[in-house]
């Protein structure tokens, strides 16, 4: 019965303060210190680390293998812990009798191949708070006090959610809070460090904070200033009202942390190549990034589906309907990139075109519904890019923007233009909404707000579209109905292309069937395709298109040339120690998806990527 003497933690009570002292001092060679004074009673205790992050919907975090060393103390003396055998999550102590305080202290490595947590350079640092502590069981994370301190290196400055004094002794204080809006409020800090005031229409204010590599990269240009400001505007158009008491957007620069973003209800998390926003191409492919997670502000963490909310960061969630908390966000940094001008309404007919394409070319819809892509999200976020379209990935972003697209263009239909999802965002996401406030919902209150906004039968709208299967049942009714029609040209699009050429692939998914890495290697095969019933699959590499050395323009002018019933495609593939000749039968050319205008139907799109705040710069 030693297992069950573990099951009741015992922090003091009434609950005190944890006090957090984090150095990250030695943070440019990636090794963090974190000391935590914790109040105890006498007695068995469990400590247990962060399992579900931040909390969203993440599996299990992987990164408790980063704790490099662990030690606990009370009175100045070591006290042994023990992991427990089956939680790898939980540590269990024997607490003396004349103990009221642990000390416990953790070393914390961020390794350089890992940017997803803690993401640090010698110039820059990302402190996720939730990878330098362990707490009590037995208190909810939203009801546990915890006062943080920081040290930075030298002249490094930051910026967070969380407000911070600096001490005498160059240590940073931050306000007490929650352990719950603690782990929500990373720290961005850098060796070149800039921060700016976007001036807009709300009366809350909003900072953009960039951390470079490099000093000249923190420059953030007048346009890149107003493109921001107006996503702002433009979002407190569309929810009329700001969840927050102010926000920050959090921009690390560098090409080792890659190109993602997380969200957090008062700050964004962005991690972008150095060149972001000197390089075009960064805004065509990832500009989105910047909505997106400004709208998690509102949906995701003021309005919570109800599998997410959990008591403490130890228990399971339930992701069913990521296809909101992800796939509405997808569509609406969809709308509000092309509203605040982040991307041009034709950019951002081909980032629709581009996402329609690619699900249409998933040839795992065959077997696994939409559905049970948000249900199975744990497993697939870190599924690997080979075999994607067999397996299905996090579609329920892509997709989902066609579902909601549709869902748009039938409520606008319904009204007779008089309402549209922007009504639905006032009334859903609406105020009251001040932070620690936070709203839960489950399917039967979403499907209730819509039917508020325009009557319909949406429970069943939604479930024929997220519990289908089979190519042929793709979601492109809002397209057709909003006036456009998926086709197909001879030259990538402007996203596409910008998409290649940050993530060094080649698309072609949409003609032969394969996604390549830009030296030949074979990433992605939809099933069904020429390159398919060929036998290329992952883990080949093509050296040669109809006899000439492999790159992407050879292989382009091939299938390009590939058209008509005499047209052939020959490649050289190397899979292991072997090279094979390999012929596709492929007739249909370049294809490259655009938007075609349907001129007999009206351009509903056209009017929900429409701005609705006129900038104080607009004539």
């Amino acid at each position: 019965m030693i297992a069950a003497s573990w099951a009741t933690a015992r922090p003091a009570s009434p609950v005190e303060p944890i006090a957090l002292y984090v150095d990250a001092t030695e943070a440019p060679r990636r090794l963090l210190h974190s000391e935590l004074t914790v109040p105890v009673q006498p007695g068995p205790l469990t400590l247990v680390y962060p399992r579900w992050g931040i909390p969203t919907y993440e599996a299990p975090a992987s990164v408790i293998d980063n704790i490099v060393g662990l030690k606990v103390a009370g009175n100045g003396r070591a006290i042994e812990w023990r992991r427990d055998q089956t939680n790898m999550f939980a540590f269990h102590v024997d607490v003396p009798a004349d103990v009221r305080d642990l000390t416990v202290s953790l070393d914390v490595v961020a390794p350089p191949q890992r940017s997803d947590l803690n993401a640090a350079t010698g110039e820059l640092l990302v402190v996720d708070w939730q990878t330098l502590v362990l707490y009590p069981t037995g208190t909810a994370v939203s009801d546990l006090p915890v006062k943080a301190r920081l040290r930075l290196p030298s002249g490094w400055k930051q910026a967070s959610g969380l407000t911070a004094e600096s001490t005498a002794d160059g240590v940073l204080a931050y306000h007490p809070t929650s352990l719950a809006a603690l782990v929500d409020s990373p720290v961005l800090a850098g060796k070149f460090f800039a921060t700016y005031d976007i001036r807009s229409h709300s009366q809350k204010k909003v900072f953009v904070d960039v951390a470079a590599d490099v000093p000249e990269a923190t420059a953030l240009s007048a346009e890149w200033q107003e493109r921001i400001s107006r996503v702002v505007e433009e979002a407190g158009a569309l929810f009329a009202d700001y969840p927050y008491r102010s926000f920050r957007f959090l921009v690390a620069l560098s090409d080792q942390v890659g190109n993602d973003g997380l969200e957090h209800r008062e700050s964004t998390d962005l991690r972008l190549a150095i060149h972001a926003f000197s390089d075009d191409s960064y805004r065509l492919a990832y500009g989105y990034l910047f909505p997106h997670e400004y709208v998690h502000s509102w949906n995701g963490k003021f309005r919570v589906p109800a599998g997410l909310v959990r008591r403490d960061f130890q228990a399971a969630q339930t992701t069913e309907l990521l296809w909101v908390y992800e796939g509405f966000t997808r569509y609406l940094n969809w709308v509000l990139a092309a509203r605040a001008g982040v991307l041009s309404e034709p950019e951002a007919r081909d980032y629709a075109a581009l996402l329609a394409a690619k699900t249409l070319h998933r040839s795992g819809r065959e077997w696994r519904s939409l559905q049970d892509t948000a249900v199975s999200a744990g497993v697939l976020n870190d599924a690997p890019d080979q075999w994607e379209s067999v397996r299905r990935g996090t579609d329920y972003y892509d997709e989902a923007l066609l579902i909601w697209l549709e869902v748009d263009v039938t409520i606008r239909r319904l009204t007779g233009g008089r309402r549209s999802l922007d009504d639905f965002c006032q009334s859903f996401f609406g105020p009251p909404n001040e932070p620690p406030l936070i709203k839960i919902y489950g399917f039967d209150n979403l499907i209730a707000a819509l039917e508020r906004t325009a009557a319909y039968d949406w429970r069943a709208f939604m479930r024929a579209r997220l519990d289908a299967t089979g190519v042929e049942r793709v979601p492109l009714g809002g397209l057709l109905a909003g006036g456009w029609t998926l086709a197909y040209r001879a030259a990538p699009g402007s996203v596409q292309a910008a998409r290649d050429k940050v993530n060094k692939t080649v698309e072609e998914r949409f003609s032969i069937g394969t996604l390549f890495a830009d030296d030949g290697g074979v990433i992605d095969v939809v099933r069904g395709s020429a390159a398919w019933n060929a036998g290329i699959g992952p883990g080949m590499k093509v050296l040669a298109v109809n006899m000439r050395p492999w790159s992407a323009d050879s292989l382009r002018q091939a299938v390009a040339a590939a058209a008509g019933d005499a047209a052939a495609l020959h490649l050289t593939v190397q899979n292991g120690t072997e090279t094979s000749e390999m012929t596709l039968d492929y007739h249909l050319g370049a294809r490259y998806p655009r938007l075609e205008r349907n001129e007999d139907s009206e351009d509903v799109i056209g009017a929900i990527l429409r701005p609705r705040v006129v900038s104080r710069h607009d004539p």
